[in-house]
């Protein structure tokens, strides 16, 4: 992954000697705009060096709600390993179903902390959803990675690989034109599970944080 026009120190270096203060009234003040380049701003926020930057830009776009989802979208392709991190944590615990691609296209990411960040992202984004939307995405790769996908996902939460595997067999579902138009309380979806326990698929994931991709070494921050 290259870090195209993302990197560390890019967006705060000049606001570093006012400290931990500074950093606060900055993101604050960028929440509060909501235009455009605040937005952006923010996401680049989430490429500095700083933890605590980073922290509460994550904080401040789970705020903004799925507004900042399509801003946050690129940075899963770019950026260095904590921004991609970062990303894909936000892009799951705002729910917005078309991270789901991205987000399985990050689980072949070579560091082994965002692979673990993007099948917990999964996991949110499931349980927020947008199962169906991940079972779309899956449904056309090929079978050799939505296999490896799937084998994965059954480590971390069963009961979602259970419905994903449902889904896919439901041709209806995966043969849909537009994805946007399926949503997991929608009635073609509710239909598709009958008879399933409904809270069991819709609640918080199981495990946050713990979970992730199987063996992931955590990588630490110097």
């Amino acid at each position: 992954m290259s870090d195209d026009k993302y990197g560390p120190g890019r967006t705060f270096d000049a606001m570093n000697a006012r400290g931990l203060a500074g950093k606060r009234d900055y993101v604050r003040s960028l929440e509060q705009r909501r235009d455009e380049e605040a937005m952006s701003l923010l996401v680049e926020c989430l490429c500095d060096e700083s933890w605590y930057l980073r922290e509460l830009a994550e904080s401040a776009l789970l705020r903004l709600g799925d507004r900042a989802g399509e801003t946050l979208l690129p940075l899963l392709e770019q950026g260095l390993w904590f921004s991609r991190s970062s990303a894909a944590r936000v892009l799951g615990r705002l729910g917005h179903r078309p991270a789901a691609a991205g987000l399985l296209r990050l689980c072949e990411d070579s560091n082994a902390t965002v692979v673990q960040a993007a099948y917990a992202g999964l996991q949110e984004l499931a349980h927020r959803g947008g199962s169906v939307r991940i079972g779309w995405e899956l449904h056309r790769l090929t079978a050799e990675t939505r296999k490896a996908r799937m084998d994965q996902i059954s480590t971390v939460d069963r009961p979602l690989f259970e419905r994903l595997e449902r889904m896919l067999r439901n041709d209806e579902l995966m043969t849909n034109e537009d994805p946007d138009d399926l949503r997991d309380d929608s009635d073609l979806v509710r239909a598709s599970e009958e008879g399933v326990e409904w809270e069991v698929l819709t609640g918080p994931p199981s495990a946050r944080g713990g979970s992730g991709a199987s063996g992931a070494a955590a990588s630490t921050e110097s």
